[in-house]
């Protein structure tokens, strides 16, 4: 069986780290989100939002990041008997954000395109759990503007599946099922 690549995203603060770090636990490969690394980067740089600040250039770093990760490049990925591994966002996010703040390009459309997913599992806002933090500066109401554009970047070619609000073991249960009867 081949590797499969499976996106976790969604809205910020939705739950999907905590997923993807309960995935980890378990024993699957993944790959960490990389914007907050920039964003605190940015901080350093004295940017409060380096996103907002400068999104195109942002955006490039992310994409390279992301692509690096998308081709394995950062260091092999152990096989397990599942065959996946998990992506704590993918490339397309770029293109979601960009248009959701009205930055987005014919280019980068096509650029993100290249690329594709096995499957995507996408968490909705969720105000119960959300908190704002160093690095997700925005409100809940903005947090949530992002996931229509998310979920038009995704759907557009990926099968994209909307993860239940449950607890983080109930969430990870039903990804676990899921792929298991998906991937047969």
């Amino acid at each position: 069986m081949s590797l499969k690549r499976i996106v976790i995203s969604g809205s910020p603060g939705g739950g999907k780290t905590s997923i993807v770090r309960e995935l980890a636990l378990k024993g699957y490969p993944i790959f960490e989100e990389y914007s907050r690394i920039l964003i605190q980067q940015g901080q350093a740089e004295g940017k409060r939002n380096a996103f907002l600040a400068d999104p195109l250039l942002f955006s490039d770093r992310l994409f390279e990041f992301r692509k690096a990760q998308f081709y394995h490049t950062a260091e092999p990925i152990p096989v397990t008997s599942t065959h996946v591994v998990f992506y704590d966002r993918g490339i397309h996010d770029i293109y979601a954000y960009l248009k959701a703040i009205g930055r987005h390009t014919p280019d980068w459309k096509t650029k993100v395109a290249l690329f594709q997913y096995d499957l995507v599992f996408l968490v909705e806002p969720w105000e119960e759990i959300y908190q704002q933090d160093e690095q997700r500066l925005e409100t809940f109401e903005q947090a949530q503007g992002y996931f229509p554009y998310i979920e038009s970047a995704y759907k557009s070619n990926h099968k994209v599946v909307v993860v239940p609000k449950d607890s983080i073991v109930s969430r990870v249960s039903f990804i676990e099922s899921y792929i298991q009867t998906f991937f047969v």
